[in-house]
């Protein structure tokens, strides 16, 4: 007797399906560990469920737990020193419902719409966020907790609720100019002209909530960290 005929006599189908699905995900998830090579320091601190064929990862990523990017042939895109928190879940495809298609055999694709989500640098993606088809998530980033992106958001937002809005910016102009002088090199920082214009558009009269504040002690703890795992120092 073979062991599918076996299990169907000792397991109701449902109990069955149950322990199929929680095998399978555990034995496809990414074993918690630090990764070094290219990308250069990746953390993926698993259970992920991913297809790592449709994920594009720089270098100095950080994801946590339970991460599911959930796609047929859509891509997603997580530039450098981002993060992203625990029970995100990414979708970068959506649905076309089908006349004579049931929900139920969605899974055959027909009429999907696959889509590319891209995650600019240094983006910080709160745990249990939805990030769903064709968002651009802009340079760095705040995605509160819970929040549910449905468009592009711009640079240096941050962004709450669902569907996600701006609500204040991460830092001010000046603190822009003076962390992008530190973290990347000339030819990849915003211009002044450009920041002027983002401020304009979309964070005029909104907070801004970061600080330059950092005491001697903590200033030489983080150039440590920096020197260790190579982030490159450019002031």
């Amino acid at each position: 007797m073979k062991a599918r005929d076996i299990a169907s006599i000792l397991f109701p189908i449902r109990l069955r399906n149950f322990i199929y699905n929680q095998f399978t995900v555990y034995f496809r998830t990414t074993t918690p560990k630090h990764y070094e090579g290219c990308p250069k320091h990746v953390e993926l601190n698993g259970p992920l469920i991913l297809d790592p064929e449709k994920v594009f990862i720089e270098d100095y990523v950080r994801l946590q737990p339970d991460l599911r990017i959930i796609s047929q042939n859509g891509k997603v895109i997580i530039k450098k020193y981002t993060a992203i928190g625990a029970g995100t879940v990414i979708i970068p495809g959506t649905h076309t419902p089908t006349v004579g298609m049931p929900q139920y055999l969605s899974t055959t694709h027909i009429n999907d719409q696959d889509g590319t989500i891209s995650i600019g640098e240094d983006c910080w993606i709160g745990a249990g966020c939805i990030i769903l088809s064709h968002a651009t998530i802009g340079r760095g980033c705040v995605v509160a907790a819970g929040s549910i992106v449905t468009k592009s958001i711009p640079p240096y937002a941050v962004v709450a609720g669902s569907p996600a809005k701006i609500i204040a910016s991460r830092f001010s102009k000046a603190q822009i100019l003076n962390h992008e002088a530190q973290l990347y090199s000339a030819g990849e920082r915003m211009s002044e002209a450009e920041l002027s214009a983002l401020f304009t558009e979309f964070y005029e009269g909104k907070r801004s909530i970061g600080t330059d504040e950092i005491s001697p002690e903590d200033k030489e703890r983080l150039e440590k960290a920096k020197a260790e795992i190579g982030i490159p120092a450019f002031q």
